[in-house]
């Protein structure tokens, strides 16, 4: 069995960008909006991969305000051995919600530094993307 998240991004008619996903098993795509806040992506969530049931993927797609950033990222970055992902995955929003105003390549180290638990050696793999300004 596997997760995988797939996902497009467009930029639609009204010059605004759009995310389109779904979600097979994988941890949730996080937003950030410049501003500050951050969720979890929660609606396209379906079942893994390769376990031999047939069903319709659900796939949402949502409106990206300027200056939004999107998080994909792999368990590695949440879990641990010795806490719940719950805990993996609240720290992950509090910390990105903290870091929405960083350049992409420091928001991405400063996330690792201190979000990856320092009990797990797994491996991590993050793609962040933010949308710009203007189109």
């Amino acid at each position: 069995m596997a997760t995988m998240i797939l996902a497009t991004l467009t930029l639609g008619d009204d010059e605004l960008w759009q995310l389109r996903w779904t979600n097979a098993g994988h941890p949730p795509p996080l937003l950030v909006s410049h501003d500050g806040r951050a969720r979890y992506l929660t609606d396209a969530h379906g079942i893994l991969l390769g376990t031999g049931t047939i069903r319709p993927r659900p796939d949402v797609f949502t409106v990206l305000p300027p200056r939004t950033t999107v998080l994909l990222y792999t368990d590695g970055l949440v879990e641990s051995p010795h806490h719940s992902i719950d805990h993996g995955l609240e720290r992950l929003r509090r910390h990105a919600a903290s870091l929405a105003h960083r350049p992409l390549d420091s928001f991405c180290d400063l996330l690792l530094e201190r979000v990856r638990p320092s009990d797990n050696d797994d491996d991590v793999a993050m793609l962040a993307l933010r949308t710009p300004t203007r189109a």
